[in-house]
């Protein structure tokens, strides 16, 4: 202690110590100036497709919480494909979907979410899923979830990138099967489809910092005038970006504390404290179906 405070007291010391306030309000200025610029989804019925039970908390949480406010007037639901029963809990998992999607503040979750346990999809860290029983499961969710909101069909999918994050081989499927589903279904190809942006590792544990990168790179990579257009296909924005505030990311890692306890294992502290998909997300709209 008595090192630091001899540090302060001299003038480099001091000059540092008087410049993080500055320099930290400048991040958080620039950072908050270009999320402006991403225009955030409205006005649309949403499903989000899963893996895993815990995929929507560890993943998708700043999403979920921003597109469940009643301003953007979004109805959201919930597709997870497996009920996680690698570790033979399954039935544990599922209950902790729903909590966990309470949480997050998905309302009527005994209908919002809906959880697949087919024999042919298998929680499994080494197998892919096939991508047309993937669409088939799809279409019938769908169907289910339009009946369950009263008519209204799904105009949204937010799911993985081609990098699942992980590259987590039941992630990377999803995409698959959602343009799979978009590709040879009739009169599907009016769903938009959001893919979550895969990080390289160096920043997936840097927490609200890669918010600031990633806004930075976008800026360099895309130019003042395209950021600011900001709309792709029938005026849905090209992208998405979620900032949670320190209440958004205490709920986030409730979420999973609550949620999901029994999933809490030693490494997943590190997740919920560390990762940046806990507090930041990024989404882009995907127009290859191919």
């Amino acid at each position: 202690m008595p090192a630091i405070v001899n540090r302060l007291r001299s003038p480099r010391g001091l000059a540092i110590f008087l410049l993080l306030p500055i320099l930290m309000a400048a991040f958080c200025y620039y950072t908050l100036s270009q999320l402006s610029t991403h225009s955030p989804i409205r006005n649309r019925n949403i499903a989000l497709l899963i893996a895993h039970p815990d995929d929507e908390a560890m993943f998708f949480s700043p999403t979920i919480q921003s597109l469940v406010s009643p301003s953007l007037q979004n109805t959201v639901q919930i597709v997870c494909f497996s009920i996680g029963n690698a570790e033979g809990i399954g039935n544990i998992r599922e209950t902790e979907l729903l909590a966990s999607a309470s949480i997050l503040g998905v309302t009527n979750v005994t209908n919002s979410v809906i959880i697949l346990d087919d024999p042919n999809i298998e929680d499994s860290m080494t197998k892919s899923w096939p991508e047309d029983l993937l669409a088939s499961l799809i279409s019938d969710s769908l169907k289910d979830l339009r009946e369950e909101n009263g008519g209204k069909g799904v105009d949204t999918f937010i799911t993985f990138d081609k990098g699942g994050v992980s590259a987590h081989p039941n992630h990377v499927s999803l995409l698959r099967g959602a343009k799979y589903y978009l590709r040879h279904y009739p009169k599907q190809n009016d769903i938009l489809l959001y893919t979550l942006n895969t990080v390289p590792v160096y920043r997936k544990y840097i927490s609200i910092l890669d918010a600031f990168v990633t806004t930075l790179l976008d800026r360099v990579k895309n130019g003042a005038s395209e950021v600011e257009e900001g709309e792709g296909y029938n005026g849905a924005p090209k992208s998405a970006m979620y900032l949670s505030n320190w209440q958004g990311y205490r709920t986030a890692q409730k979420a999973m504390t609550e949620g999901h306890k029994s999933q809490m294992v030693w490494f997943r502290w590190g997740w919920i404290t560390m990762s940046r998909y806990m507090v930041f997300n990024d989404l882009v709209l995907d127009t290859d179906l191919s």
